[in-house]
């Protein structure tokens, strides 16, 4: 469920948005296990009153929004501060990566009002840009009796060798009070997302594992006359289940949507999504060529304003590549309609 290499990622624009963003410290409220495989964290503070909406009003739609965490190094106290300005990226990144940590990209699965805790007094810290900043939507008054809380979910997988990525590692291991910080938008500024279905009313979603938030969080704010799949690999048989009981209640308010949840148990990652892939777009059998994402491409482009159709994949970056390649090449499904973000490479550590 982490977008685990995204890095710096295209986001999507709202007219009239002043697109700043800041640094967000919070705290650790709830930790749940989700399956055999996830795990939800769920973070608070005042801070996140200043973060875009509907983060900071606690309802709204979501549908694919994105914050970046700060992973702190292990055995850090304190969270990841950044002072933000031109140059903040690169001089992050230049700090040794035992002192700096890492930043993952997570999708923001639910966001709600609970009360304020009086442990936490958490504030913005910097904005971005901050030169003739627009900050009349930071200066309404703030209630002093709420706060938000989000919902972020983790994969707690493992590579080859056994080793989980940092923050996979962290999730396993964050205890609740532990703070941490969250790089977002600010309120009055658009949410970074890239769902952007345009005016099709013909929807069809891809997704691995890492993917599954941004699949879960379009389904909750689909209109009840939406007509789509979404297909989801996931590793066990068992996730299958839990996510089938998660979505359950929005499916029953969709009825020409459908979830289909396919288990890896142990296949080559993709096999069994593209096996559906080419059953429901009636393609028969071929054989499976995996298009390899190269170490510095960016598999990630969004469609433009499709009418008809729309095709959304994200995931791991040579699956997704490779899902693309069928959609266009077998299925003859426009470019122009398809969303394809690699969230991730395999074999790879990124920040």
């Amino acid at each position: 469920m982490s977008r685990q290499t995204a890095g710096s990622r295209p986001r999507r624009e709202v007219e009239k948005s002043i697109n700043q963003y800041g640094i967000f410290p919070v705290t650790v409220t709830r930790v749940e296990d989700l399956g055999a495989s996830f795990r939800r964290v769920s973070l608070s503070g005042r801070s996140l009153l200043h973060a875009a909406q509907p983060i900071s009003d606690g309802f709204g739609p979501l549908q694919d929004a994105y914050i970046k965490l700060l992973v702190p190094p292990p055995g850090a106290s304190e969270p990841t501060l950044i002072e933000l300005d031109e140059n903040w990226r690169s001089r992050w990144l230049a700090q040794p990566v035992e002192i700096r940590g890492h930043m993952r990209t997570y999708t923001v699965s639910r966001s709600r009002l609970i009360p304020a805790s009086s442990l936490d007094e958490t504030h913005l810290h910097g904005l971005f840009p901050a030169t003739a900043a627009d900050l009349t939507p930071l200066e309404r008054p703030l209630p002093s009796w709420q706060q938000p809380e989000i919902d972020l979910d983790f994969v707690l997988h493992q590579d080859a060798d056994g080793v989980m990525g940092p923050g996979s590692a962290w999730a396993a291991g964050v205890q609740v009070g532990e703070r941490v910080s969250i790089l977002a938008p600010l309120r009055g500024s658009s949410l970074w997302a890239s769902w952007n279905p345009g005016s099709a009313e013909r929807l069809l979603l891809l997704a691995d594992e890492t993917a599954l938030p941004a699949l879960l969080s379009i389904l909750r704010d689909l209109p009840p006359q939406a007509e789509a799949r979404l297909l989801v690999e996931l590793p066990h048989a068992a996730d299958c289940q839990a996510v089938q009981q998660q979505a359950r209640h929005f499916l029953e308010a969709l009825p020409a949507v459908e979830l289909i949840c396919l288990p890896r148990e142990g296949q080559v990652r993709g096999q069994a999504l593209l096996t559906e892939l080419h059953r429901i777009l009636d393609l028969g059998q071929h054989p499976y060529r995996y298009e390899q994402a190269g170490e510095e491409e960016l598999v990630w482009q969004l469609a433009s304003a499709p009418q008809d159709s729309y095709v959304f994949i994200a995931g791991e970056s040579s699956l997704v590549k490779t899902l693309r390649r069928v959609c266009v090449n077998e299925a003859g499904i426009p470019k122009d309609n398809i969303s394809f973000m690699g969230y991730w490479k395999q074999g790879r550590m990124e920040s």
